[in-house]
């Protein structure tokens, strides 16, 4: 309370009759005391109101200095890190060549290099599905005309001759990997396309118009299967017709359900020394023959001339080839150095390049 206001209460009390002023004063004095005290909590609140807020703006201008806010959407933004994907939309890693078993750019199935030379080491190259594997047979010698792998590579089937310029029949001996010997039978021919064929199962080989078992030689006559093969999955045979001129044979492996396919109308029937009845390989369907030319000579034919379609009686265009085996779903055709793989309706799925060329002392094989 200020002074003139304590004045007036004074000067009131004076004038007032019958009045205690003495008690009147002393109430006015407690009363101006208890407004100063209320006055002075109110100030002092203020005062720590506002030290308080000034102490708040001190911590958060330090804070501010300490590390600045950033601005989203400027050069000072931080890169936020990218949610993770679910596990099922997480990119998976990719599936190198070595994961699934097969090296990259392998042709499927297995290609084989035979070398039968005399004198030098008898060697089985085979590519496994793309995978090299090798095996010796020991040394030929002077006697060793022709060879064939086992379908597993584990042996090899040769015809031998005493006189092998001259073509005189010989030992048919299986050879063991590392050169081991056994002689499954004397004097066998080996001329015109009957050269020692291995069964699908490898069990046994046809020889001369003779089933030869190969572990205990015991024989069965089979008649005469010039230039014989198998299907890929060996329920079917084909071989030249030995009975009907210029014409394939095709049964099933027991040499039932007999079918006789005509070459006739084929140019090789006059533009080569006859008509192409060397069968190569044949479809498990019997729709398709890999056929190779004859000779007027004795010697045994390798190679393919064209593959012929029984049912429309015409080749199949592939161009140039040199081979040419059936698979169950396709074909495999040798063209200069580069195997192509076909689909079973012939468009070219594929082309490798060949491991090694084929020379005159090493024989192209292929099994799917």
């Amino acid at each position: 309370m200020n002074r003139d206001l304590y004045d007036q209460f004074a000067d009131l009390a004076a004038d007032m009759d019958g009045t205690d002023l003495h008690g009147l004063r002393q109430r006015v004095d407690r009363r101006s005391r208890r407004l100063r005290n209320r006055r002075a909590m109110a100030t002092s609140a203020a005062v720590a109101v506002v030290a308080v807020l000034a102490g708040g703006l001190t911590v958060l201008q330090l804070r501010d200095q300490a590390a600045p806010v950033p601005v989203l959407g400027t050069s000072a933004s931080p890169s936020l890190p990218p949610s993770p994907l679910p596990s099922s939309e997480a990119p998976s890693p990719a599936t190198s060549a070595s994961q699934v078993g097969m090296p990259p750019d392998a042709l499927p199935g297995v290609l084989s290099y035979l070398t039968l030379q005399p004198g030098k080491p008898i060697v089985l190259h085979r590519y496994v599905d793309g995978t090299p594997q090798t095996t010796s047979f020991g040394t030929a010698n002077d006697h060793d005309v022709y060879a064939s792998p086992s379908p597993d590579g584990t042996r090899v089937v040769a015809n031998t001759s005493p006189d092998p310029g001259s073509i005189v029949p010989g030992d048919l001996v299986v050879v063991a990997a590392g050169g081991a010997r056994r002689i499954l039978a004397h004097n066998v021919q080996f001329a015109g396309g009957s050269t020692a064929v291995w069964t699908p199962d490898g069990t046994a080989v046809i020889a001369d118009g003779k089933r030869y078992d190969a572990a205990t030689a015991a024989t069965t006559s089979v008649g005469a299967l010039p230039y014989l093969v198998f299907s890929p999955s060996g329920t079917l045979r084909a071989y030249g017709s030995p009975s009907v001129q210029d014409s394939i044979e095709i049964t099933k492996a027991d040499g039932s359900s007999p079918r006789t396919v005509s070459v006739a109308g084929l140019s090789e029937c006059t533009a080569h020394a006859g008509c192409p009845t060397s069968v190569q390989s044949v479809s498990d369907d019997g729709r398709y023959l890999a056929l190779g030319d004859v000779n007027s000579d004795p010697r045994h034919v390798y190679t393919t001339t064209l593959v012929y379609d029984t049912v429309t009686k015409q080749r199949v265009s592939l161009g140039q080839l040199s081979h040419a085996w059936f698979r169950a779903d396709g074909a495999v055709v040798i063209s200069g150095n580069q195997a192509k793989l076909y689909d079973k309706d012939w468009h070219l799925l594929r082309t490798y390049p060949l491991p090694a060329a084929e020379t005159g002392d090493t024989r192209l094989h292929y099994r799917p």
